[in-house]
């Protein structure tokens, strides 16, 4: 399943799968995001894959949000070994 990113007014849903053959399309997408807007929100929903270069694309955009001091919001119940990466980088908060 291809990738695909929907900009939902003031949020972004991804959909399909992340993986190393189209990573580059979501860091294109979210280049330079933080200098216009104050919060990223992307729901993962319907993100049905991600491989290892996807989710250090999630970490990378979590390290640029960071350094622009921008809030970077990951919701939905979507690819749980992202959540599970992120967790142990202690990045990601779970809520049951």
């Amino acid at each position: 399943m291809a990738l695909e990113i929907l900009n939902l007014d003031e949020r972004f849903e991804i959909k399909g799968t992340l993986n190393k053959s189209n990573v580059e399309k979501f860091q294109l997408h979210f280049k330079d995001i933080f200098n216009h807007t104050s919060k990223l929100v992307i729901n993962i929903d319907e993100l049905k894959s991600v491989d290892s270069d996807g989710v250090l694309a999630f970490e990378e955009l979590y390290r640029q949000s960071k350094q622009h001091h921008k809030a970077l919001y990951i919701t939905g119940l979507g690819c749980r070994d992202m959540y599970d990466h992120l967790k142990s980088m202690k990045v990601a908060q779970i809520k049951n």
